[in-house]
């Protein structure tokens, strides 16, 4: 056995023996090391150890994409390769001064997008023809900027209020503002806040957030905005529970929301635009709603803007981009991959909502051209409490109606706002106002399909008493309002030029303050914030406003009418004063229309008695489609409500009767422009025996009026005679805002 023995012991001296392989272990005896990530290993591919990996970022498992052996590296060295297996120990990562800096990185993509279609795509075809990553292409973040990032995340993360106070608050966002919209997935959050909590402290303070998923790195921006919204919403009873998260005797919530905010947007521009997911768009997009609940309203169409970039950066406006399940999937999988699909149509639909809605209101150009969009709608389905076990089905009729139900179907009422903003181009003059006349039928048409749970007129009110349904009253109060606005905004252009438009805006007008009256009525003081009851009120009372004050002869049998919303309205204004700045700033501004709406239709506000004249103007504008009424009314009775119950309406803010508005007949076709005066003038022109305009006006000097601060600033300025039109046609058209500063220095 000594014989036997002594080459074997001398084997490490002949280094240079012709036989190595006796004097080493078999292959198979030696334990590999796992340096692919954990999906690529499942799937025994080629990893190119990238964060996430090229294979995961194809199969949209971005969020999978684990490594078992710690932080990932661009590729190994053969030599540290050999060395691992070997026995020596390794220094431990905590020793190295910084760790994470040759970590995480993937390649840098140019600002190309991710599509195959672009330059980046075809690096990557050659990329894995190839089977391996190109040389020397440079890495998204220097090594040397990797500290600072890591430090700045830090100092800005430690800012989050604790984990108690932070859930208590996430929880009030979700019960009392996310229902209005369904922009965050309570679920998705949630599991993402957990996986937060629970991660080791050497992670953030050795690897930064670079070794993070993209979704959890942006996650604490997300959290920042909803908390901040949150304290917003804070019920009276529940404030005492957040004072100590006060640092200063006088500083209120609206202070630390602020903070908040801008904590949680300097960890977005600390992460920058590279490795984006949809909590970064998220988290835009919750900041732009605290901008509009803050009245902050052209900082938040700019954010609406900065967020719809960011979604298309990700892909969010694609079909093909969202997660396609395949046959190597497992049933949850599979139903995971549908849920996430699902979550990126929902939101890709409320950015554009929003853009078009935003651009409509402010008179501002969109974002989106919602022409060439051809994006696949989210399916109106029972939301479960866990989307990896249950998958999409449809909602039906029977089943409680969801806050996915609302939203689908107020992108049904405003996408026709995109046909609105095209005929704007053409001025106040089209060449045919048949489409004017074809859009109000279609919204009209739409107005009738209304679901029956959100019908303003016997509703289905089998679901009302449901916890989970509890929301549902307040929208049956906000969609009417949608449908006025479209009819607001669609006539809005020609009110000055065209009787049959002011007619039909003016009923909008009246419409939409009553729905904003019934809407406040049911509202506690916590919600008086809401960005929709200042521009629902506003514009319509600055409509109704320029209407009397321009035309005081006509519409005299909605005078009252008018008058009493008038006064609603500055009630309500001076109620929301206390939380809402827009209304707060718009008090004087009401307050001086009110005085020149006086003037203009007399003080009295007795019963009016309208002259013949302006009868027959009045039924000529109303006349077309009067007779089309049946048609319409046998349309609406083809969606009867689900039950025969009695229609339940929001509590009133006043015990005296409000009159309704007529808007279920379309406008006429009557008067399609200005016409010569005539005896039995019968065509909606603006001119009738009690108006007369100078005899070398030129009309097409009138420019188009779109939003209610021209109107506001131009119009609500003018006195009956040649001095009217020499204003409005020389007056420049200014914000609201700059008209109100000049009147206050006066």
């Amino acid at each position: 056995m000594g014989e036997l023995a002594e080459p074997v012991s001398g084997a490490e001296d002949r280094s240079n023996s012709a036989e190595p392989e006796v004097t080493k272990p078999p292959p198979r005896k030696r334990r590999r090391i796992v340096i692919s990530c954990t999906e690529c290993h499942r799937r025994k591919q080629k990893c190119d150890r990238k964060l996430p990996c090229t294979n995961c970022q194809s199969r949209n498992k971005e969020s999978s994409c684990r490594y078992e052996t710690g932080t990932p590296i661009a590729k190994a060295d053969p030599k540290t390769v050999s060395s691992s297996s070997s026995n020596e120990p390794t220094e431990p990562p905590e020793n190295k001064s910084v760790p994470t800096a040759d970590f995480g990185y993937s390649t840098a993509d140019f600002g190309y997008s991710a599509n195959a279609g672009s330059t980046l795509g075809f690096l990557r075809k050659i990329e894995n023809a190839a089977g391996a990553p190109l040389a020397g292409m440079p890495t998204e973040l220097p090594s040397e900027e990797s500290y600072d990032m890591r430090e700045r995340y830090k100092s800005l993360i430690r800012q989050l209020p604790a984990r108690t106070y932070v859930e208590k608050l996430v929880d009030i966002y979700f019960h009392d503002v996310n229902w209005q919209y369904f922009g965050i997935d309570e679920p998705l959050t949630k599991g993402l806040m957990d996986k937060w909590y629970s991660l080791p402290f050497n992670v953030l303070s050795n690897s930064g957030p670079l070794a993070l998923d993209p979704m959890l790195r942006a996650l604490p921006a997300l959290l920042f905005q909803m908390v901040s919204c949150a304290l917003l919403y804070l019920p009276q009873d529940s404030e005492k529970t957040f004072e100590c998260l006060k640092y200063t005797s006088n500083m209120t919530f609206d202070d630390l929301s602020v903070e908040y905010s801008e904590a949680g947007m300097g960890i977005l521009n600390v992460l920058g635009k590279r490795q984006m997911s949809i909590i970064t768009v998220l988290a835009g997009w919750c900041r732009a709603s605290l901008l509009k609940f803050n009245g902050m309203v052209t900082e938040a169409w700019h954010q609406i803007g900065t967020s719809i970039r960011d979604a298309q950066g990700i892909g969010l406006h694609r079909d093909q981009m969202d997660p396609q399940p395949s046959a190597d999937d497992s049933g949850e999988e599979t139903i995971e991959k549908m849920w996430r699909a699902q979550h990126r149509r929902m939101v890709w639909l409320i950015l554009m909502g929003w853009d078009l809605h935003t651009g409509a209101v402010l008179g501002r150009p969109t974002s989106i051209d919602h022409h060439f969009i051809s994006r696949s709608f989210p399916i109106d389905a029972l939301i479960p409490k866990n989307a990896t076990r249950i998958p999409l089905v449809p909602r039906t009729d029977d089943d409680p109606p969801t806050p996915l139900t609302r939203m689908i179907w107020s992108w049904q009422i405003m996408k026709t706002l995109r046909d609105i903003q095209d005929l704007e181009k053409e001025g106040p003059f089209p060449k045919d106002f048949s489409k004017v006349e074809k859009i109000h039928t279609e919204i009209l048409d739409i107005k009738a399909r209304t679901p029956p749970p959100f019908r303003s007129e016997n509703p289905d009110t089998r679901f009302d008493k449901l916890p989970e349904c509890w929301w549902v009253p307040y929208a049956r109060a906000q969609l009417p309002q949608l449908h006025a606005f479209n009819i607001l905004a669609l006539h809005r252009p020609y009110v000055f030029t065209r009787t049959a438009s002011r007619n039909a805006a003016l009923k909008a007008s009246l419409e939409m303050l009553e729905s904003q009256r019934q809407q406040f009525a049911a509202l506690n003081t916590a919600q008086h914030r809401t960005y929709s009851l200042f521009f629902g009120t506003f514009d319509a009372v600055v409509m109704v406003a320029s209407i009397y004050i321009l035309f005081p002869k006509e519409h005299l049998e909605l005078l009252d009418q008018a008058r009493q919303h008038f006064q609603w309205a500055v009630d309500r204004f001076e109620k929301m004063a206390v939380r809402n700045h827009l209304a707060r700033s718009a008090l004087g501004v009401l307050q001086a229309i009110w005085i020149r709406f006086k003037k203009a239709v007399g003080h009295g506000f007795l019963t009016c008695h309208c002259s013949e004249a302006a009868r027959a103007e009045t039924e000529a504008a109303t006349r077309w489609l009067e007779s089309q009424s049946e048609a319409h009314a046998s349309s609406a009775s083809s969606h009867p409500a689900s039950h025969d119950t009695p229609a339940t309406s929001v509590p009133s803010c006043s015990t005296q009767p409000t009159p309704q508005t007529d808007l279920t007949t379309p406008i006429g076709s009557g008067g399609t422009g200005p016409t010569p005066p005539t005896a039995t003038s019968d065509n909606g022109g603006i001119l009738s025996p009690e108006w007369t305009l100078p005899t070398d006006f030129d009309f097409g000097t009138i420019m188009p009026m779109y939003p209610m601060g021209d109107i506001a600033y131009n119009d609500l300025t003018g006195v009956l005679g040649a001095a009217v039109w020499r204003h409005i046609i020389c007056s420049p058209s200014r914000s609201l805002g700059r008209r109100r500063v000049a009147r206050t220095s006066k």
